[in-house]
């Protein structure tokens, strides 16, 4: 009897080995992934604009009290006269020329430390105001961020997004 118990525990411990063995540890680049995921609108002029994320090193966001701002993203109209997308610009009253506005977001880093761990997820990034004026139907995002390494992400444009 205590024959057959060991050999099963020893071809039992021989499978649990080979799978753990074939099982992947999932890795990525130390330059952190984005992509377009989502665009709700909400009632009013905000919405959230969900953004999907790898990183090889976990660094994404930053800690605590820190207000360096690593998300930028800039906001794109239809003109309805060229029937091409523009950036929304300001005016600049020190160069006497228009400025394309770009918006940056704080992505504050997961309570639970993943640094120097591969990483991936969702950041949804609340905008308060998504369009300048209600006239505007059809935009778009190109946006990036930075990790703490001062890595630079790939840029994404997000597809044509159509409001009410």
């Amino acid at each position: 009897m205590k024959v057959s118990f060991f050999k099963y525990l020893f071809i039992f411990s021989i499978i649990g080995f080979i799978t753990y063995a074939c099982v992947k540890k999932t890795t990525y680049p130390t330059t952190p992934e984005i992509e377009y995921a989502d665009f709700i609108p909400f009632v009013g002029d905000s919405a959230d604009l969900k953004i999907k994320f790898t990183d090889g090193d976990g660094d994404i966001g930053v800690s605590g009290n820190d207000s360096t701002r690593n998300l930028w993203y800039t906001y794109y109209y239809l003109d309805t006269i060229t029937l091409q997308y523009r950036a929304y610009t300001i005016y600049d009253p020190v160069t006497g020329n228009d400025d394309t506005l770009r918006n940056s977001y704080i992505i504050k880093a997961p309570i639970d430390s993943y640094k120097g761990k591969p990483i991936s997820g969702e950041i949804n990034v609340r905008l308060q105001r998504f369009r300048h004026i209600k006239k505007v139907k059809n935009l778009k995002y190109v946006f990036y961020l930075f990790d703490e390494a001062g890595n630079k992400s790939n840029v994404v444009t997000s597809p044509v997004i159509t409001v009410q």
